[in-house]
């Protein structure tokens, strides 16, 4: 069964920041990252369970991006929906607020 990927302005807002954080160093890089995390966000309409939950939240799961870059998510079974909800600099301190 295929999911339907929504994707927050939440978390298209982090996104744009930490794209344009990376572009201002590397514009290729950031274009490659942006991508890949898009890709990787739609790849959740198929098994969006493969990733692992949030300790704290259960219902939030979350995807890493290379070493530092965490993409918090959430499975609505009952509208088989995925909600990509924030993207997150891990080395920015804390985990962003999620709903």
């Amino acid at each position: 069964m295929e999911f339907k990927v929504i994707f927050k302005d939440t978390f298209l807002a982090d996104l744009e920041q930490i794209v344009r954080s990376i572009a201002a160093h590397d514009p290729s890089a950031a274009r490659r990252f942006g991508a890949h995390v898009i890709r990787t966000g739609e790849s959740l309409a198929f098994f969006p369970e493969r990733f692992p939950r949030v300790r704290q939240r259960r219902q939030i799961r979350r995807f890493m991006v290379g070493k530092y870059f965490k993409v918090f998510y959430r499975v609505q079974a009952e509208s088989n929906a995925v909600e990509i909800l924030r993207c997150w600099d891990g080395r920015r301190g804390m985990n962003p607020r999620l709903q």
